[in-house]
C-alpha cells in the first residue's frame, strides 16, 4: 500500500480522498488544508491524520507520495516544495497560473529526478482511451481532422471565473492535451474566437463563455475545438477523429441506456447533468495509474511536460483571442 498525503480538502480534494480510500493499492495517510477544520473533517472521515502544516506532510517519512488538490494559484509553489522534499506527486492542473512559473516548476522537478504527474483525468475516460488506441493503430488512416466539443451544463460563478485564468486556460487545457494525445503531435498554430453570449459579466475578467478554436498540426491536420459554459440539456463532451480511411467518435454516454419505442417516437435517457457525473470514474483510474507508475508497474500517466504543453497552447490561444490573429506556438520549455 502506498501512503498518500492529500493537500487540499475542497471539492476535488474530497474526490481524491474517496478514490484513495477505495483503492486496494493506496492508503490516505494525511490531509492538509489551510482550512484546518476542513482538513480535520476529511481526515477523520477516512481514518487519516490531519496535518497542522505543510511541513508536517513533506517532512514526515510516512507520506510516500502527495496529491496536490489545492487552489490553482498554489499548485506551482506546492509542487516545488514537493520536489525539494523528494516527494513524488500528482498535481491537479494547471501547474501554475503563470507560464514562466510553470516552466520553473518543471525544471525544479526534473532536476530533482522526481516522478510527478499532472491531473489530466480525461485521458482515463474509457471511450477517449479507446478512440486514441484506434487512431494509433491506424483504424482511420492518416488523420486529417479532429473535432473536440465541451459544453458545460451551467456557467461557473463570477468568483470562480475571477480565479480560474479564463476558459481557454481552465477548460481548454484538458482538451488541448487530448488533441495532442489523440492526434500524436503538438499543434504549431492556433486561432481562437470567443464571446460572452451567456454571461456578459465574464468580460469584466477578460474571459469568454463561448469559444471556437482551430489548431494546425505539423502534419497539416486541422483540429477544431468548441467550448460553451451552458447547455439546456446536460453536460456535452464528444471527440471525433476523421481520417483518410474512416472516422472514430467518442460519444457522450447516457446514465441509463434504455429507450422506449412507441408509435413514431423514441424516448431515451438524456445526458449526465454535470461534468463530474460524466468523469467521476476517471479519477479512480488516474490514481491507479499513478500508483502503478510509482511502484514499478507499466501504466502510463501524463507528466509535467504534458501539463506545460497544454499551458503553452492555452497561453497562445488567449493571445489569439485578444489580438484576433492566429498565433504560432513555440514550445519553449526553458
Amino acid at each position: 500500500m502506498l501512503n498518500v498525503a492529500l493537500i487540499g480538502a475542497g471539492f476535488i480534494g474530497r474526490v481524491h480522498a474517496r478514490c484513495v480510500a477505495a483503492s486496494e493499492t493506496a492508503r490516505l495517510e494525511a490531509v492538509f488544508d489551510v482550512d484546518s477544520v476542513a482538513a480535520a473533517t476529511l481526515a477523520a472521515e477516512y481514518g487519516a491524520r490531519a496535518a497542522g502544516s505543510l511541513a508536517q506532510v513533506l517532512d514526515d517519512p510516512r507520506s510516500e507520495a502527495v496529491i496536490i488538490a489545492a487552489p490553482s494559484s498554489t499548485h506551482g509553489e506546492l509542487a516545488r516544495n514537493c520536489a525539494r522534499a523528494g516527494k513524488p506527486f500528482l498535481c491537479e492542473k494547471p501547474l501554475d497560473t503563470d507560464l514562466d512559473a510553470a516552466r520553473r516548476t518543471v525544471r525544479e522537478v526534473e532536476q530533482a529526478g522526481l516522478f510527478a504527474a499532472i491531473g489530466f483525468n480525461r485521458r482515463f475516460d474509457e471511450q477517449h482511451a479507446l478512440l486514441r488506441r484506434g487512431v494509433a493503430q491506424g483504424e482511420v488512416g492518416r488523420v486529417e481532422m479532429l473535432h473536440l466539443t465541451s459544453r458545460s451544463q451551467s456557467p461557473p460563478t463570477l468568483a470562480y471565473v475571477a480565479a480560474s485564468g479564463g476558459q481557454l486556460r481552465d477548460k481548454g487545457s484538458h482538451f488541448f492535451d487530448l488533441a495532442c494525445w489523440i492526434g500524436g503531435e503538438r499543434p504549431e498554430q492556433i486561432y481562437a474566437l470567443g464571446g460572452c453570449l451567456i454571461e456578459p459579466r465574464f468580460a469584466e475578467y477578460g474571459d469568454v463563455d463561448t469559444a471556437m478554436i482551430i489548431l494546425r498540426m505539423p502534419s497539416g491536420a486541422l483540429c477544431h475545438l468548441n467550448f460553451s459554459r451552458r447547455t439546456a440539456y446536460g453536460y456535452d463532451e464528444r471527440i471525433e477523429v476523421f481520417g483518410s480511411e474512416g472516422r472514430l467518435e467518442s460519444r457522450h454516454p447516457v446514465p441509463v441506456d434504455v429507450a422506449l419505442y412507441r408509435g413514431d417516437t423514441i424516448r431515451q435517457q438524456g445526458l449526465h447533468r454535470h461534468w463530474f457525473e460524466r468523469m467521476e470514474r476517471t479519477y479512480a483510474t488516474q490514481l491507479e495509474a499513478f500508483v502503478a507508475a510509482l511502484t514499478g508497474g507499466e501504466a502510463s500517466t501524463p507528466g509535467l511536460r504534458d501539463g506545460l504543453v497544454a499551458e503553452i497552447i492555452a497561453e497562445r490561444g488567449v493571445q489569439s483571442l485578444r489580438s484576433g490573429r492566429a498565433q504560432r506556438i513555440d514550445y519553449d520549455f526553458d
